[in-house]
């Protein structure tokens, strides 16, 4: 049998050939709901690929029972802008921590720091981005204010990461990405109010 939310589903074994199938179909159904897929037990256990296309290598007469757990798209997104927080704090510590590896010397810490940091940065922009693409996040003036900056800020760090100003690159990070990061918390907070209501309304 196959459980969606502890609700038998429409589906049955029988229709597929193994569990790869099995799974597409399901998450055809979460998805066609909005939803998104959180766990899977399989004959009551968690399953999780121990290899790519595992599933595929599941018969169909070796399960007994499929449980799918879901989560609507925009709880799931309440959910990732709460730990954005962390983000921004971790872009906080990183900044003065590889602020202060340059000033001592520690080019090579520094430099990895940087780098990791940078890419987080831009992950955590895309994330932003993609509330407001798909979940019509609000684009507020102050989101506006804080992008442009912050590519600004990444524009002038590369240049001066090219010209070795190792200087520069310690202010820039010090005094102007690390506080920066910290504004982010502001918008976090209208990103959770907004998705907090959303999902109110899809609770009643």
């Amino acid at each position: 049998m196959i459980y969606i939310n502890g609700q038998k589903s429409e589906l049955e074994l029988s229709q597929f050939a193994n569990f790869e199938e099995v799974i597409a179909a399901t998450n055809k159904v979460c998805n066609d709901a909005e939803e998104i897929i959180t766990e899977v037990h399989l004959n009551n256990e968690l399953f999780q690929e121990l290899y790519p296309h595992q599933a595929e290598d599941i018969e169909i007469n070796e399960i007994q029972k499929v449980e799918i757990t879901s989560m609507k798209y925009v709880e799931m997104a309440s959910q990732i802008v709460s730990e954005l927080f962390k983000v921004t704090k971790s872009i906080r510590l990183a900044s003065t921590n590889a602020s202060e590896s340059l000033r001592r010397g520690d080019d090579a810490d520094a430099f990895n720091t940087i780098t990791n940091m940078i890419d987080v940065v831009r992950n955590f922009l895309n994330m932003i981005s993609c509330f407001q693409s798909d979940f019509s996040a609000p684009v507020t003036d102050e989101y506006t204010a804080l992008t442009e900056k912050y590519s600004q800020i990444l524009v002038e760090m590369n240049d001066a990461l090219e010209n070795q100003d190792w200087i520069l690159v310690a202010d820039l990070l010090e005094f102007e990405l690390a506080p920066l990061s910290a504004d982010w918390d502001e918008y976090l907070t209208s990103l959770s109010f907004f998705f907090n209501n959303e999902v109110n309304v899809i609770s009643q």
